[in-house]
């Protein structure tokens, strides 16, 4: 991801609706799910938003996050994130079955990952029966300007990503679409926008703050589309959302911990 975009994620993540909307899942996916004084890495932390949030919502929570981009962990650090290191999460600096859970939040997609190779290392830092959270950007018909940002690769279908944990030695709890109130208008959008000829459309992120009245009324309606989506596993949306486990005992002729 470019170096600027970890500035901007920075000044943003805190009251962005996107965000919020996907802090609302991952606490949701993680109630009544952890033991007492559970330990959670967030693989590819960016600037710890996310990890600062589940501290304060979760109580004594043992949190720990990596990251491959120095500015990533520089920001982790300014917010007190101590547990925060640099690294790649295609080999993680921590020891076997190490956390009770593992947050992978729209890592995959980015260019340069190895996804089996990044997910093997997450399911082996994670105990068995422990909790894997991931997100991903969906459907290549919705890629435009923020991808080229943020150096994503690919987009994903929800049966794709069921077959990558599959295959992996989890086991699917939960998979869903999300943001799918926004999807025909976010498509419409792209599509138009992959018209542009100027060169400087070429890479814009989307990450913009609107006013806080607009803003408000975006998360409210994320999240009440993210608890619909949820419900009735409504075909699309703008990302994909999945809870799975670690399988307790390896399974035959599938690769251990590999997403």
């Amino acid at each position: 991801m470019r170096a600027p975009e970890y500035d901007l994620m920075r000044a943003v993540e805190d009251c962005h609706w996107w965000y919020a909307v996907l802090r609302s899942q991952v606490l949701h996916a993680l109630a009544g799910r952890l033991p007492p004084r559970g330990r959670l890495l967030d693989a590819g932390c960016g600037t710890g938003g996310m990890l600062e949030f589940l501290k304060g919502r979760i109580c004594d929570l043992n949190v720990a996050g990596v990251d491959v981009a120095e500015e990533a962990v520089r920001h982790c650090l300014q917010r007190g994130l101590s547990t925060v290191q640099l690294g790649s999460v295609e080999a993680l600096p921590y020891a076997d079955a190490a956390f009770d859970a593992v947050l992978s939040l729209d890592v995959l997609y980015h260019d340069g990952v190895i996804e089996k190779r990044a997910l093997a290392e997450m399911g082996r830092v994670l105990r068995p029966g422990g909790l894997m959270v991931l997100n991903l950007p969906a459907f290549e018909g919705l890629r435009g300007s923020h991808d080229v940002a943020v150096s994503g690769a690919r987009r994903y279908g929800a049966s794709q990503v069921r077959t990558l944990l599959e295959h992996s030695s989890f086991s699917v709890e939960i998979i869903h679409y999300w943001n799918a109130w926004l999807f025909l208008p976010l498509l419409a959008w792209r599509r138009l926008s992959r018209m542009r000829t100027e060169p400087a459309a070429a890479g814009e992120s989307d990450l913009k703050l609107t006013p806080r009245w607009m803003n408000s009324l975006l998360a409210g309606m994320g999240k009440l589309d993210a608890g619909l989506c949820r419900e009735l596993r409504v075909p699309f949306g703008s990302s994909v959302f999945a809870v799975a486990r670690k399988a307790k005992r390896p399974t035959g002729g599938m690769l251990h911990g590999i997403n």
